[in-house]
């Protein structure tokens, strides 16, 4: 079947908008009621800790992992790819595939009102929706959340304007998985901006606010071993994680 290529056919082929989460839990039944295992190529797990990634995501748990290295702890991350939908459509153009039956940058807001049907659709695969960072102490707001674009300010906008923003790694995998190996190696004060994004909604950039109500499933991993010596978790953050998971050696 042919893809919708603009927002009036896609209303029409009957395609429903649905958060991140959900569209895992409702896959992640799916292969449950057929039969088939919701992860491959983890071995030595079956019993302990693949039954609580399970319950994690029917739950729609943001997840974090907690073991020593060589525990599959990033293949585990990753195999969560295969829950999402193979193709999600977006506002072509979007810098961060803006739901076109939810809007939430000004660009997708902006070219909705003025085409409306007739805006045009792309189609992400199911690999581009998943973004990965290893967490070191220079780990920076501007790669997680975003920067000012000191071009775009040039051409003329205003600070204020949400369109002059670079999006760092967090808001380019709206829709999607962002996972942060690693955790506890972030600077505190990016684990509390980290926190404004995932909680508050709040992206602060240079003294501004934009309202970024981003659609994310947030996966980390952390050794326990390392962060008692090398760095922390904030407890806000730590608590936003509904599961913690911990991992052995099989």
């Amino acid at each position: 079947m042919t893809q919708p290529r603009n927002f009036g056919e896609l209303k029409k082929s009957g395609w429903v908008s649905r958060p991140v989460k959900e569209e895992m839990r409702q896959n992640a039944v799916a292969l449950i009621s057929s039969g088939e295992p919701l992860f491959d190529g983890v071995v030595g797990y079956e019993n302990t800790v693949l039954p609580q990634l399970e319950n994690a995501v029917l739950a729609g748990h943001d997840v974090i992992f907690l073991g020593e290295r060589g525990q599959a702890k990033t293949r585990m991350i990753r195999s969560m790819v295969n829950l999402l939908d193979e193709w999600m459509p977006y506002v072509e153009g979007s810098e961060i595939y803006d739901d076109p039956f939810n809007p939430v940058s000004k660009y997708a807001k902006d070219l909705l009102a003025k085409r409306g049907d007739k805006t045009a659709i792309a189609w992400a695969h199911r690999d581009v929706r998943y973004g990965e960072k290893l967490a070191t102490p220079d780990t920076s707001i501007a790669d997680l959340i975003g920067e000012v674009d000191p071009i775009k300010v040039a051409e003329g906008r205003y600070l204020s304007d949400e369109l002059t923003l670079h999006y760092g790694m967090v808001p380019r995998t709206n829709r999607g998985i962002f996972a942060i190996n690693e955790l506890p190696d972030l600077a505190e004060r990016i684990q509390v901006g980290l926190l404004n994004v995932l909680e508050e909604r709040d992206v602060q950039i240079r003294g501004y606010k934009v309202q970024l109500p981003l659609d994310v499933l947030l996966v980390a991993s952390a050794n326990p071993e390392d962060y008692t010596n090398r760095g922390r978790m904030i407890t806000p953050l730590k608590d936003r994680f509904g599961a913690q998971i911990r991992t052995h050696y099989p």
